[in-house]
């Protein structure tokens, strides 16, 4: 046992001599020092050198510098036995300017100091102290503490300029102004059962002079103007034993913040009012992080503790009539409920420099939580509004007429995932979508629809051709990292099956009434059938075509018709076609097209027949047989009443040959005939 005892000893001295050659010793401080310098330099914003380090085990010895600009030093002495301390931190900066990179702008060359010590015993009786002319200031503070909770507190501090601090702690001096802080506290600690509570006696006073807005700064790096903005603000607190009184006042030429309570300083148990009422929001763009404007008005409690605490309050925001409720757990965000009346989305637009493309009012009510997990809610949300036409114009090149609408939504998601309704009506479409999936989480939808376009005339301005007639349509929707969707209708007699992927158009065509789509196109219903085919379409491109075929078809009377049953006899519309081929290719809103159709004696064909869906022309030659009689049809112009020319050139010229033939038969004695015949023969 011995022996055992004498290993184990054995070993502890070895660890203490390994520790204190390691941590101690100049061996391990030179050890250490690389170490410490790449930490140094990962984690700097300015770049520092290490130039002194000495850790013993009485004393410490640290300067950090750089070139002639900064520097740092820690010294002092201490007994990790005793744990008492006396410590100096020293810094001193002599050109400002090493910190504008960090701080984003050019600051100028000034400097300052800052001295402090510890003295003391830790668990026991520890006084800082510190003195700085930091940002051109007379810095003053004093703090003791006793078993680490402090006992007093006196602090002054005088012309501060707070753009040089925010510049030197890396942050944009988006506000400018000079800080004075007058405070003179004393605490006492007290035996409350098992628990140790904290009572001060005191008052501080904060205050922020000659403030202001950098106007420049923030054109600069949000492109916004913002009007010329002066404050002052005060913040002041009265400690009586538990309870901290506070007062708070932001007052400027765009309004006031303020806000009035008193807080238990140890549970932090707080019962307090605020107001908020500013004319402008857009000096407050930097602080909410995105462009913003308009009035804002609200006011409300605070009331709970720092376990559990809840935010009431009411806004006129957006010319609404809100109210809100946020509940708080251990100071992090838990729920929000909110109701929201008659709010105004031009107005929301117009506050976040969005342009106004509808006017509204938006009804709304719900609860929000599970903001670490993924966001949960329950919402239901209408609106009754207007579209307007000159901002979607302006941003869509849409011509979209003023259009009245309304909408109504219903969510509800759990953790970043649910369910979604959602119905919109107006004069140009009904849409619902019905159970719809979504992941916040992935940013996935999932949707089945209906779509009801109720008049087709109506919508020209985002089909850019004049159509007629309405659709009903079904399908789902997907959207992920690419669009996917499935598109259905018997709108046009027939079936029409649509997929989209991404930017590439699938459908296939079944029975499709040809006179349907020819009432919807506006043109001359002049042929009827059933239309099968695919359609390849790309929308990024705008270019595809259409391969189809045609059966059951049949020229319906018209100016074509008649011209040709007047000069052949011929009525086209009692013949009855199948296996017609046409195919297109698409360009915009250009057809090209390829036709073939044949019926008995009757064929009718066309190569390069162009459609110009937009300015609603037409042009094309088609090559017409009557029997062995070739008759060139040219229709161009309007397409909804094209010209037509027809030349019965051919079909003259046989027809006369023959009605020669039958008069000089009539006229000429058979041997005649048989000298005819013999002189034909010479050209056989």
């Amino acid at each position: 046992m011995k022996k055992f005892l004498l290993w184990c000893l054995g070993i502890v001295l070895g660890l203490l001599l390994l520790i204190y050659v390691f941590v101690f010793s100049p061996i391990g401080n030179a050890i250490a020092k690389p170490i410490l310098q790449s930490q140094i330099t990962k984690y700097s914003p300015i770049a520092l050198t290490l130039e002194e380090f000495s850790f013993g085990l009485k004393y410490i010895n640290i300067k950090i510098a750089k070139e002639q600009q900064v520097l740092i030093t820690l010294q002092g002495s201490y007994n990790i036995f005793t744990l008492n301390l006396d410590l100096a931190l020293d810094a001193k900066v002599n050109d400002m300017s090493v910190f504008s990179n960090m701080a984003g702008l050019e600051l100028g060359s000034s400097a300052f100091t800052l001295q402090s010590t510890i003295q003391g015993k830790v668990f026991d009786e520890l006084e800082v102290a510190m003195q700085s002319d930091i940002a051109e200031s007379d810095t003053l503070m004093n703090i003791k503490l006793t078993n680490l909770a402090p006992t007093h507190i006196k602090a002054n501090i005088t012309h501060l300029h707070i753009d040089e601090i925010l510049a030197l702690i890396g942050k944009k001096p988006y506000v400018s102004g000079l800080l004075e802080l007058s405070a003179l506290i004393t605490g006492e600690s007290k035996q409350n059962g098992k628990e140790q509570i904290q009572s001060f006696d005191g008052k501080a006073l904060l205050t922020l002079k000659n403030g202001a807005f950098n106007q420049s700064f923030i054109k600069k790096d949000f492109g916004i103007d913002v009007p010329k903005t002066n404050f002052v603000m005060q913040l002041q607190g009265l400690f009586d034993d538990m309870l901290l009184k506070h007062q708070f006042v932001f007052d400027s030429n765009i309004g006031k913040i303020t806000s009035n309570g008193e807080s238990n300083v140890n549970t932090l148990q707080t019962n307090s009012t605020y107001n908020v009422n500013l004319s402008d929001l857009s000096a407050f763009t930097p602080l909410i992080g995105t462009k913003v404007r308009g009035a804002f008005k609200t006011n409300g409690t605070m009331s709970g503790d720092q376990k559990s605490m809840q935010v009431q309050g009411v806004s006129d925001v957006a010319d609404s009539q809100t109210s809100y409720n946020v509940s708080l757990v251990n100071l992090a965000l838990e729920k929000v409920a909110f109701d929201i009346q008659n709010l105004k989305v031009q107005n929301v637009l117009y506050m976040l420099y969005q342009p106004q493309y509808i006017s509204a009012n938006e009804n709304a009510s719900g609860t929000i939580w599970d903001f670490d997990k993924g966001i949960s809610l329950q919402v239901v949300s209408t609106l009754k509004g207007i579209t307007n036409n000159a901002p979607i114009k302006q941003n869509f090149n849409l011509d979209m007429p003023n259009t009245a609408f309304t909408s109504k939504s219903e969510a509800t998601i759990n953790k970043g995932v649910g369910d979604l309704d959602f119905v919109l009506d107006s004069a140009l479409a009904k849409v619902q979508l019905s159970n719809a999936k979504i992941n916040l989480n992935t940013t996935h939808l999932n949707t089945l629809y209906t779509a009801i376009l109720p008049d087709l005339s109506k919508l020209q301005f985002l089909t850019g051709i004049k159509l007629a007639g309405e659709i009903v349509a079904n399908g789902e929707v997907e959207l992920a990292d690419k669009l996917k969707a499935t598109f259905h209708t018997q709108s046009l007699g027939g079936d029409v099956n649509a997929t989209l992927n991404d930017d590439t158009l699938q459908a296939h065509i079944k029975d499709l009434d040809l006179i349907s789509l020819l009432k919807m196109a506006q043109y001359p219903q002049v042929f009827s059938a059933k239309l099968n085919g695919n359609l390849a379409y790309n929308t990024t491109k705008s270019s595809g075509n259409l391969k189809s075929t045609l059966s059951n078809g049949q020229f319906l009377k018209s100016q074509l018709t008649d011209t040709i049953a007047k000069t052949t006899k011929f009525d086209m519309t009692g013949a009855l076609f199948n296996n017609i081929v046409l195919d297109s290719e698409i360009k915009g809103l250009v057809t090209t097209s390829v036709l073939d159709m044949k019926s008995g004696d009757f064929s009718l064909n066309g190569k390069n027949i162009v459609l110009d869906l937009e300015k609603s022309t037409i042009n094309a030659n088609l090559n017409t047989a009557i029997k062995d009689n070739r008759i060139q049809v040219k229709l161009t112009g309007n397409a909804t009443s094209p010209n037509v020319e027809v030349d019965f050139g051919e079909l003259l010229k046989n027809q006369a040959g023959q009605i020669l033939q039958k008069e000089l038969g009539k006229q000429l004695d058979e041997k005649t005939k048989q000298k005819l015949n013999n002189l034909k023969g010479l050209f056989r």
